[in-house]
């Protein structure tokens, strides 16, 4: 604590910020005390803002830079829940962040409070400017958002609504990839879509009874275990959606043959992909997640003892469904697929369709500024984001969302589990600043 005391005493304000969130355990909650500090900065700035109680120990941060009107407003949303350690191997406490060998370690350090405090730094900012921005810029640090933001953005949506109302809005979702001998940056990618979340409950009948005497005509594990064998050999269809074209190109570029040649061979025939190149995507999984809807078997439930027949095993399948394409296909190719009236399909959630955001605009045109400003002409491209952020919500009610990056990493830490939700989570310390200096570019551009 003595080392972060220190640290604190010399820190720019979003480091400053950023190990203060990183110190509190947001992984079940308590949202509300590591928001605490910065409504009190946020008040000493003269900002208007609020703190609100969503659930016990949850809640939001509102707050308000006002603008001159010219423009509709800017929202700047974060979200500063994290995703529990428990069963990870850390090599330093999750919620201590620690700097060593270059680099901030920490559970959340990416995802998201980089973010958040990159945020709150370009708001004060703006709020101690002479000059007003053209338009208000709303500032929301989130709880939930991991979980489904029953308690954040949704919350916000249905009981708050005119404090978020944007016209367009900044999230999470994109990457600065920078060398892997973090020398340079050398893409930087704006998330404009993300597919549909989506899971199903795959479920059988049987009659239970005891163990040591099994029916012999019909097992429902066994009829559960093959319906699941279909879902993993089950391939949806592959095609290019404009959303991920950019990705594909820039990943032909890096890639070695033939896994190059078929990247660069799917951009040029796009939406159409050649069997032969197909193949080879497929191989990848990263690819592979960007040309089709992909559901996988993440849960399974049986009889609650070793020594009792199951009467209703089930097992969960997250699907991660295509912008183009819908939950009601995604259920009838599945069924299809699995080919068994036996096994029953129900849908699990209802967090909304992924949706997308227009190619050009405002937001596209400021982050292909900053970038040029800062990084000269490192390829900026348009990016599908495969996970699910709560950008999807802000869609859902008309505000143009998209996904960019504050906390710049090399592709080689994140392929080795030091990015989101990773054990030993961790940001290049030299690339955290210009992150933050990003953001206030992108800002600067869209309240000019």
């Amino acid at each position: 604590m003595l080392l972060l005391a220190l640290s604190l005493l010399c820190a720019p304000v979003d480091h400053e910020v950023l190990l203060q969130l990183l110190s509190v355990d947001t992984s079940h909650g308590h949202e509300l005390q590591a928001l605490q500090p910065v409504l009190e900065r946020f008040k000493a700035a003269g900002i208007p803002a609020q703190l609100l109680e969503s659930a016990p120990t949850r809640g939001n941060l509102i707050a308000r830079i006002k603008g001159t009107g010219a423009q509709r407003p800017l929202l700047l949303l974060a979200h500063i829940d994290v995703v529990p350690v428990e069963g990870q191997k850390w090599k330093t406490p999750p919620f201590t962040p620690v700097e060593k060998d270059g680099y901030l370690t920490a559970r959340g350090v990416t995802d998201d409070k980089a973010m958040a405090s990159a945020i709150v730094a370009v708001a004060l900012e703006l709020a101690a400017s002479p000059k007003k921005p053209s338009r208000d810029v709303i500032v929301a640090l989130t709880s939930a958002e991991e979980t489904g933001a029953i308690e954040g953005v949704q919350w916000l949506v249905k009981n708050h609504r005119d404090l978020i109302d944007a016209e367009l809005a900044l999230n999470e979702g994109g990457d600065i990839f920078v060398a892997t001998d973090l020398s340079r940056v050398e893409v930087v990618q704006m998330s404009v879509a993300e597919k549909t979340y989506k899971s199903f409950r795959l479920s059988t009948r049987g009659t239970g009874g005891h163990s040591s005497v099994p029916p012999m005509d019909r097992d429902p594990v066994l009829q559960l275990a093959r319906a699941l064998v279909k879902v993993s050999e089950y391939r949806f269809p592959a095609h290019v959606i404009p959303e991920a074209r950019d990705q594909l190109a820039t990943a032909a570029k890096a890639e070695k043959p033939p896994l190059s040649e078929a990247l660069a061979n799917a951009v040029r025939t796009a939406p159409r992909i050649d069997p032969r190149d197909e193949e080879a995507i497929t191989r990848e999984r990263v690819y592979n997640a960007a040309i089709r809807t992909t559901c996988v078997a993440t849960q399974l439930q049986g009889a609650p003892a070793d020594n009792v027949l199951p009467t209703a095993p089930w097992a969960a399948v997250n699907c991660r469904i295509l912008p183009d394409e819908t939950v009601e296909q995604t259920e009838e190719r599945l069924k299809a697929a699995i080919g068994d009236p036996g096994v029953a399909i129900e849908r699990m959630d209802a967090l909304g369709p992924g949706g997308n955001s227009p190619l050009t605009g405002p937001v596209p045109s400021a982050v292909r500024a900053a970038a040029k400003k800062l990084w000269g002409d490192v390829p900026v491209i348009n990016g599908l984001q495969f996970g699910s952020t709560d950008s999807k919500y802000l869609r859902e009610i008309g505000i143009a969302a998209y996904g960019i990056d504050t906390a710049p990493a090399s592709l080689e830490d994140t392929r080795r589990g030091f990015g989101a939700h990773g054990a030993n989570e961790r940001a290049p310390l030299k690339w955290l600043p210009a992150g933050t200096q990003f953001l206030r570019e992108v800002v600067r551009e869209l309240v000019k």
